[in-house]
């Protein structure tokens, strides 16, 4: 008696690869979605955190020195903050790129959900306190487990997982800076170390897509905007 094996998943993509690029393609678009929507609202809250913290220095210099001791005392209460929610979730540590490039290389494990619950309450403390840190790490972070939490919720394998994780990291750093190429190029580039048409369709379609939606909520107003610059002479 002959046992009929019943295909795998893998099998299945490679029996159907024309529908298999259509469905990255469509995993792109919500995966832009999902990561636009999330980095619209991380950005938000720090640049809410920022002007509250630029308000607190500006009543700190006018008055009285127990309100500065007072300042220091939520500082320190926001280190520990942040070291707890270290403890709790090491893998939210830090810029959070060398995570993902573990994570897509198989090397590591994300828990998606509770990373981008803690980075991003993370990001917003440490930042908004104004600590010397930067958005893009945690928005290529946010951006890729938020890849792999769709992978994890409909059920992809492990080769489609890690073509959805380095989208949602291309995804993140477009809607961090309003950068599509540059999110491609890096996801690309310095994640998956490949540039197959593959991982190319599901990257660009999820940062072109972030990338709209953060245009659409924040304007088309440049990040670092450079005006008034001085021309120098040929002679120098």
């Amino acid at each position: 008696m002959q046992l009929q094996k019943r295909p795998t998943k893998i099998y299945h993509v490679l029996t159907h690869w024309q529908n298999f690029r259509l469905r990255l393609f469509g995993e792109g678009i919500v995966i832009g979605v999902v990561a636009g929507l999330t980095i619209i609202l991380f950005r938000y809250s720090i640049e809410q955190a920022e002007l509250l913290r630029t308000a607190i220095f500006i009543h700190l210099h006018a008055e009285a020195w127990p309100f500065t001791v007072l300042w220091f005392l939520c500082l320190l209460g926001i280190s520990y903050i942040l070291g707890l929610i270290v403890r709790i979730e090491p893998m939210s540590a830090g810029s959070g790129i060398p995570q993902v490039r573990g994570t897509i290389l198989g090397l590591m494990k994300m828990n998606w959900l509770r990373i981008v619950l803690s980075k991003f309450l993370g990001g917003v403390l440490a930042i908004g306190a104004g600590l010397s840190l930067g958005r893009e790490g945690p928005s290529i972070q946010l951006g890729a487990t938020l890849g792999q939490g769709l992978s994890r919720l409909a059920g992809r394998t492990r080769m489609e997982e890690r073509y959805l994780l380095t989208s949602g990291a291309s995804a993140g750093l477009a809607a961090a800076f309003n950068a599509p190429l540059a999110g491609v190029i890096f996801s690309l580039e310095e994640l998956h170390k490949n540039f197959s048409p593959v991982v190319l369709i599901p990257a660009v379609t999820a940062a072109l897509t972030a990338d709209a939606m953060t245009q659409y909520f924040f304007g088309h107003i440049p990040i670092f905007n450079f005006t008034g610059l001085p021309v120098f002479p040929l002679r120098y």
